[in-house]
């Protein structure tokens, strides 16, 4: 499978760092391979799944954006950002390949705005042994947010999981709250085991779990146990669109009234409004968004659609993540008072202490602790005929 490879100075960045370099070598005092030095672009990297079953182009494109508009300004204290995008196509080989060559040839000091299915597990330990930092866009695999020297801006998939039922209890006030996890590999018992020390941690007794069907299959036999056991809110696990044909199905089934459904941030797209729109199940279906919901109407994210627009990046809940991750690292590396090296990057990081961001819903935090998951906060969004409307406060999830 080709690698997709695509490294970022804008025509503006590209004449301010010629014109560095000939003033440099314009001055015949001595200085001109210092100046030289000082203009050199900043690398940073991001390993992606670009392509493969479930691919994110919109995070790092997010990301681009955002240097993209850094560089257009002047750079980083004059120097402009080389932002190398590489594609691991869903294949840990091809992401291990990628991490080597972005560190060890590119000389990248950063990794940022990434989102990958395999990419935390392959490559963890070489960025630990590097000293290298990957502020991630989305963090997808369990391994993202249990590695020292990775931390994405985004909840996770447990993290929003768990804001759903906490949604489901204290704001819809659910009285039979019912979990249906979709099988898939290696998730099903980190679901599990999610439930059982919710369960312990709310005193709350779930009325029905079901854990019976994998993802793709056909879900009738849980809709019809949901409805057997009298469930008024039922929170799924699934992509986009075996969420709509989840709905669908409900509906189908007669089931559709009973409970409010509840899904991940997966769901809440464009697309997907429109499918539950036209099949006629909104008004009862939920999901988080991990962000501040793309579909508002607050300044902050009038700005960040209209950065995305102009770069022609695609509009949704995860572009959102591959954005503010670029911004965090921008205001790290503006931050450093000397030169700019991986190690002093993490440092930088680690100083820097809570990093606010309009987006997000609590500040990010990097620590030297062993583990990273300082995005716990989601907000709701609701299915309606005039499309996905935010609904309730932030809801954060504890920290465990």
């Amino acid at each position: 499978m080709p690698q997709y490879r695509k490294r970022a100075l804008s025509a503006l960045a590209l004449t301010t760092l010629a014109g560095l370099l000939l003033a440099g070598c314009a001055s015949g005092d001595g200085s001109g391979d210092a100046a030289a030095s000082d203009a050199d672009p900043i690398k940073i990297g991001a390993i992606s799944s670009i392509t493969g079953p479930a691919p994110f182009p919109e995070v790092p494109g997010a990301a681009q954006a955002v240097f993209d508009r850094v560089n257009a300004e002047g750079g980083i204290n004059g120097r402009m950002i080389e932002f190398i995008s590489e594609d691991d196509g869903a294949d840990p080989a091809q992401a291990s390949q990628a991490a080597r060559r972005l560190v060890n040839e590119e000389g990248v000091v950063a990794m940022a705005g990434a989102a990958s299915l395999v990419e935390c597990s392959a490559n963890a330990a070489f960025y630990e042994q590097n000293d290298i930092v990957s502020i991630m866009g989305t963090g997808i695999e369990g391994s993202c947010f249990t590695s020292q020297n990775i931390a994405p801006v985004n909840a996770g998939t447990f993290n929003g999981y768990e804001s759903l039922l906490y949604f489901a209890k204290d704001q819809l006030e659910a009285e039979k709250i019912c979990p249906v996890i979709l099988k898939s590999e290696s998730l099903t018992e980190p679901y599990l085991e999610l439930l059982d020390r919710w369960q312990n941690d709310t005193g709350v007794t779930f009325t029905h779990v079901d854990t019976a069907v994998n993802l793709g299959d056909d879900p009738t036999p849980s809709i019809l146990a949901v409805k057997e056991a009298g469930c008024d809110a039922v929170v799924l696990n699934p992509t986009e669109p075996e969420g709509v044909a989840f709905m669908n199905a409900v509906k189908q089934q007669g089931v559709f009234e009973q409970a409010d459904w509840l899904m991940l941030t997966n769901v809440y797209t464009e697309a997907a409004i429109e499918a539950l729109q036209a099949q006629g199940t909104t008004g009862n279906v939920y999901a988080n968004s991990e962000f501040l919901p793309f579909t508002s109407d607050d300044p902050e994210v009038a700005e960040w659609r209209s950065t995305l627009d102009e770069a022609d990046v695609k509009i949704t809940s995860l572009s959102e993540g591959g954005y503010v991750s670029a911004q965090i690292l921008v205001d790290v590396l503006r931050g450093i008072d000397g030169d700019i090296t991986a190690e002093s990057v993490r440092q930088a990081l680690l100083d820097a202490g809570d990093i606010s961001n309009p987006l997000m819903g609590m500040p990010y935090v990097y620590t030297d602790a062993q583990a990273h998951n300082p995005n716990r906060a989601s907000m709701m969004v609701q299915a309606t005929e005039e499309g996905w409307i935010p609904v309730g406060d932030w809801v954060e999830v504890p920290q465990p």
